[in-house]
């Protein structure tokens, strides 16, 4: 097993970003030599290190890392560096660094108190509305002082001025964007349990949070533009991520009643939505859901769902991001691996698509042994695409 290559751990501060572009530009020769052998329309092949899966490699704490903005910008560098030395994906780095608090942002605008343990696992004080179905408990949302925006705004500013300062503007700061759905936020902060019962006790409660919810949300991504002192677009799009739309978690019924009309609303407030999201599984309500987004460019797939079916479902002209699990990479045999490529192979005959080894964690004792199975997933992946499909 090779050992990895740990380089990015010792580059100095104020070199960081000159190795991470030339990370970027031997990426570029990896990729164009890929390009030849296996052709442009070939199937793509990215993954990913889990923020979970960082703290421990390269021994900090979570909390530093959130509120730390120099010491979150170099960390962000060094990991960075470090996947483009020791994955073998087809992802190319780039220099966009958002500024983050915490994945769980936007739920602390609705009141919900969330910290995170030293390895990054968060936790979630209850929101008073867990024990009383009453909206006005969720405070009114301020762009700049609602939850955490303050330290996420400290933080922006003071990686716009490292970046000014270290790396001479070389970096392209960017900042979050509001995509979580009204679904997750609604069960996060009502709880799962008690958010069912609503749904059958008290539908004109459900139908009011999340119409709460999109709202906020949609108030919330205007005053993000105008912060960052962008023009209102001509043609307004989005993008939904909403992880509980997830069967059996949740009926289709439920999909239909709720979900539905909410998804409506967030089209008529910012746009179409150019692409979904969910890690569950959604067969039986993609037609719902497709049928409301209309010309939705893409669908996010993930290891739960059966790709086959929705293949025969779905319009051919949406592209698919197929995600498969990181107990499937890390564990399962090269021969289920195998077949799994061979029938991705067969659905890019006639749709384009990308794969991603998603949320890698160390499953395994060693990150080594991890990274090497990640790798040979890749490899493995690539070579039965150009057999069975030529890309």
């Amino acid at each position: 097993m090779n050992s990895l290559n740990r380089d990015a751990m010792v580059i100095p501060a104020d070199r960081l970003v000159m190795a991470l572009q030339d990370r970027i530009a031997a990426k570029k020769v990896a990729l164009e030599e890929r390009d030849r052998r296996y052709g442009k329309d070939r199937i793509t092949i990215g993954s990913y290190m889990e923020n979970l899966g960082w703290p421990e490699l390269f021994g900090y704490d979570m909390n530093r890392f959130y509120s730390d903005p120099e010491f979150m910008l170099e960390t962000e560098l060094r990991q960075r560096i470090f996947w483009a030395d020791n994955c073998q994906d087809d992802w190319l780095p780039n220099l966009h660094i958002n500024p983050t608090v915490g994945m769980y942002f936007d739920i602390t605008m609705f009141g919900q108190n969330v910290w995170h343990e030293p390895s990054g696992v968060p936790q979630f004080a209850a929101h008073p509305i867990q024990e009383n179905p009453d909206l006005n408990l969720i405070p009114p949302i301020d762009f700049h002082t609602s939850g955490v925006m303050p330290d996420l705004l400290r933080q922006h500013q003071a990686i716009m001025a490292l970046n000014q300062q270290r790396y001479g503007g070389a970096l392209e700061v960017g900042f979050p964007t509001f995509d979580r759905g009204p679904f997750d936020i609604a069960i996060q902060l009502r709880t799962y349990e008690k958010f069912i019962e609503d749904t059958m006790d008290r539908p004109q409660f459900v139908h009011a949070f999340l119409d709460r919810c999109v709202r906020e949300r949609a108030a919330w991504n205007r005053q993000r533009r105008r912060y960052l002192g962008q023009p209102e677009p001509v043609e307004p799009a989005t993008y939904l991520a909403d992880d509980w739309i997830n069967i059996p978690f949740l009926s289709p019924d439920i999909v239909r009643e709720f979900a539905l009309p909410a998804y409506r609303e967030i089209i008529r407030r910012e746009g179409r939505i150019t692409g979904f999201h969910t890690c569950g599984r959604l067969e039986p309500v993609a037609l719902d859901l497709l049928n409301v987004f209309g010309n939705i460019n893409y669908l996010e797939v993930s290891g739960w769902n059966d790709f086959e079916q929705l293949d025969t479902m779905i319009d051919p002209k949406v592209t698919f991001g197929l995600n498969f699990k990181n107990t499937f990479v890390l564990v399962d045999s090269p021969d289920q691996h195998r077949q799994a490529f061979k029938r991705i192979a067969r659905v890019r005959k006639h749709r384009s698509l990308s794969l991603c080894a998603q949320a890698i964690v160390k499953l395994h004792p060693t990150y080594e042994e991890n990274l090497a199975r990640v790798n040979a997933f890749i490899n493995l992946a690539r070579e039965t695409f150009a057999s069975e499909c030529g890309v």
